[in-house]
């Protein structure tokens, strides 16, 4: 009798294994699986809004710094200028929409030395061809993501030996922002510039 109760109870036992792991092999639930579904694509979206954000940022940075570095080599050629026998009357830097940057000298029209006539602008086309025009020292393109958002001006010249700094050929105008922002508008940089040859960023 004993013998008997004992293998029902281990009949019994096995039983409640069999129907144990019967349960397990179900697997997730279609809810669990939606769930988990649902969670991955959060995050998923995250990471991708993340990354676009970033990667604007690091174009924004790079490309505030070509404007600098622009601003920084027309100053430096200006100075330069001086010292130079047959130097032009100054140099500087043209914006122009949407991303053009363009180092050009400033050349008399009339080869005056005492450059008594020269106009502080880039007289070129800032869209053709830089090889094109006497006073295009150097063009240079933004990213194609990146584009002037607003131009507080459009040419900045040096002029040796100080160098004196004229922009948009108003002795007056003291200062002007540069404002560059990514395609999707997201995020924007601002460069800030003097007539004392002061840069900023913002």
């Amino acid at each position: 009798m004993n013998y008997k109760l004992r293998n029902k109870s281990c009949g019994n036992h096995t039983q409640r294994d069999y129907s144990h792991a019967e349960r397990g092999n179900k697997g997730f639930t279609l809810l669990e699986l939606l769930v988990v579904f649902g969670i991955t694509l959060l995050l998923t979206a995250g990471l991708v809004f993340y990354s676009r954000t970033s990667e604007n940022q690091l174009l924004l940075f790079r490309d505030q710094q070509k404007i600098i570095s622009a601003l920084q080599r027309a100053k430096s050629f200006g100075l330069e200028a001086f010292s130079q026998s047959e130097a032009p009357c100054g140099y500087g830097v043209n914006f122009s929409l949407p991303n053009i940057i363009v180092i050009f000298k400033d050349l008399s029209p009339s080869s005056d030395p005492q450059c008594s006539d020269i106009d502080f602008i880039y007289s070129g086309d800032s869209k053709g061809d830089c090889h094109n025009y006497a006073e295009c020292v150097e063009k240079i393109y933004l990213d194609k993501n990146v584009k002037f958002s607003e131009l507080g001006l459009n040419n900045i010249v040096f002029i040796p030996p100080n160098p004196n700094i004229v922009i948009d050929n108003n002795p007056n105008k003291a200062e002007a922002l540069v404002k560059i922002k990514s395609s999707t508008g997201q995020t924007e940089k601002i460069i800030k510039v003097n007539n004392r040859g002061q840069i900023t960023v913002q």
